[in-house]
């Protein structure tokens, strides 16, 4: 039987965003899209949580996520240099002697000049709702200069889906289907992606996903993963 189902969706934007993969140590390489406990991290702090206080709260299997780039992405890569401070002395911290190389990766907007994500949240709290409309810490896209805005916070009529065989899909997708392609659309895999944080904030099983970094859909050719249809768009939770 298929349920019928309220869903919340926000929109939220910013100039560039980061968002560090888990396995990089001195080059901070960023993931295309938040993973999913990034997102939850965003809700906490729109919630004004403390950190490390809502990991049960906002369990996987308590509350389900959805994410897709609603501007085409492209990455940047910078280089910085850092002090060297295994060893502190004076002419160290004042970047005297040789500094330390950093490679740092960054998700810009390919088109136009801000990058768009849209989040999607079941079930559709109206706590959610609201803090996303009034948060009480900032939100961002990754670390805390990469400070974002919320664009548009909607409640959708949706229908659930357990099986996305035959369906076009939006965002991000769990790398256990089999998709197809077609002409003009860029998919990648995200790999090594956290889903959820134990108290100790331990990530776990680290998990993959397609993801269409140009914002268009996609087709499943098979596929048995938990999501929703809703109007126009058809998106699986992480």
């Amino acid at each position: 039987m298929v349920h019928s189902l309220k869903v919340l969706q926000v929109k939220v934007s910013g100039r560039l965003a980061h968002f560090r993969k888990v396995f990089s140590n001195s080059t901070s390489l960023s993931y295309y899209f938040p993973p999913r406990t990034t997102i939850a991290g965003m809700l906490a702090a729109a919630m004004g949580l403390e950190r490390d206080s809502y990991y049960e709260k906002f369990d996987p299997n308590k509350i389900y996520i959805g994410v897709e780039a609603l501007t085409p992405l492209r990455k940047l890569t910078f280089a910085e240099t850092y002090l060297d401070t295994d060893n502190i002395n004076l002419t160290k911290l004042r970047g005297l002697t040789n500094r330390v190389p950093i490679t740092k990766e960054y998700v810009a907007a390919s088109k136009g000049e801000s990058v768009t994500y849209a989040f999607y949240f079941y079930p559709a709290d109206q706590e959610y709702k609201k803090a996303f409309s009034k948060p009480l810490y900032p939100i961002s896209l990754g670390p805390a200069n990469m400070l974002s805005w919320v664009e548009e916070i909607s409640e959708i009529d949706c229908e659930e889906v357990e099986d996305l065989s035959e369906k076009k899909v939006n965002g991000a997708l769990p790398a256990s289907s089999e998709v197809g392609v077609s002409p003009g659309t860029e998919l990648i895999i995200e790999e090594g992606m956290p889903r959820s944080f134990d108290k100790v904030r331990r990530s776990g099983m680290l998990y993959n996903y397609y993801f269409s970094t140009n914002a268009s859909s996609y087709t499943v050719k098979s596929g048995k993963v938990y999501g929703i249809e809703c109007i126009d768009r058809t998106i699986a939770f992480l």
